[in-house]
């Protein structure tokens, strides 16, 4: 070997490039190992409860108002949903999202196996994207079985024989599918908030009341404020309209393809910063 060939420098070996479906794949592992943790263990207690709660409570008044007389009309019925749905979104599915997503990572953290899943060869943006997706199922699947279950039972319990005229000739369907969807937007919106508060506190009480209060004030507060909130781009997806007087609604929420372009845009960009949050994120199981 020559001197001239001894001086050139080694020729620098290019990364390889990931095989091709591998992200695919590993974001399809992650969803079905959280999904099950989510439908399946003690984390899915308390989104069954909040789910469903209220749903066999419906289911008890709609068995008393069988073996009484019937009173009120199922136009009564649905106008009282509007109101009660309101309570589900604000509080059920807050909660249901504040337990959930809060705890995807506090929960491994807690666990000690969090460093199992940053040892693993993974993008750390794909974990939370795969943890998020998991719970975000299982959230789905909760609220779209228990809003449906409540709407029917509210009308059952309030109209009786006139729930099939109002749902198949009547507005009645089209009414279940927005109020499921509103569920569906309410959880995806929420849920991203609480998985990037999740990764900044260690204890996220008072960031959990005071986002609760906030959206729970919702209808108190100037139009400007209004829009710095999840519940106000929610509205316009609401099938009956509410009393104004009484949920002192003076900010008009917009159209409802801007809300849903809106929620998912905002969505997108937490679930992002909390990608790169995971990055930069070290394990410390000391104090836990």
């Amino acid at each position: 070997m020559s001197a001239t060939d001894m001086e050139k420098p080694a020729a620098q070996e290019l990364p390889r490039p990931a095989p091709q479906g591998l992200h695919q794949r590993q974001l399809w592992g992650i969803l079905r190992l959280e999904l099950r943790r989510n439908l399946f263990s003690r984390r899915s207690v308390g989104l069954y409860f909040l789910a469903f709660g209220p749903v066999s409570l419906a289911l008890l008044a709609a068995m008393w108002s069988f073996m009484s007389k019937p009173s009120g009309t199922v136009e009564g019925a649905a106008m009282a949903f509007a109101g009660l749905f309101v309570l589900y979104l604000r509080v059920c599915v807050y909660l249901s999202a504040l337990l959930m997503f809060m705890s995807l990572f506090r929960s491994d953290i807690l666990e000690k196996s969090l460093h199992y899943y940053f040892l693993a060869p993974v993008r750390r943006s794909l974990l939370v994207a795969g943890k998020y997706l998991a719970a975000l199922v299982a959230a789905w699947i909760s609220f779209t079985v228990g809003t449906a279950l409540l709407y029917l039972l509210v009308l059952l319990a309030g109209g009786r024989g006139d729930v099939t005229h109002y749902l198949f000739q009547g507005p009645g369907t089209g009414h279940l599918f927005a109020y499921v969807g509103t569920a569906i937007l309410g959880v995806a919106g929420y849920g991203a908030v609480f998985l990037l508060v999740g990764q900044y506190f260690k204890n996220p009480v008072v960031p959990a009341v005071l986002i609760f209060a906030w959206e729970f004030i919702n209808f108190l507060l100037p139009a400007t404020l209004k829009k710095i909130s999840v519940i106000f781009y929610l509205q316009s997806f609401y099938p009956v309209p509410l009393d104004a007087e009484f949920f002192q609604v003076f900010a008009e929420p917009p159209p409802a393809w801007l809300s849903i372009l809106g929620l998912l845009a905002f969505t997108a960009v937490v679930l992002f910063a909390a990608g790169w949050r995971a990055r930069t994120m070290e394990i410390v199981y000391t104090g836990e």
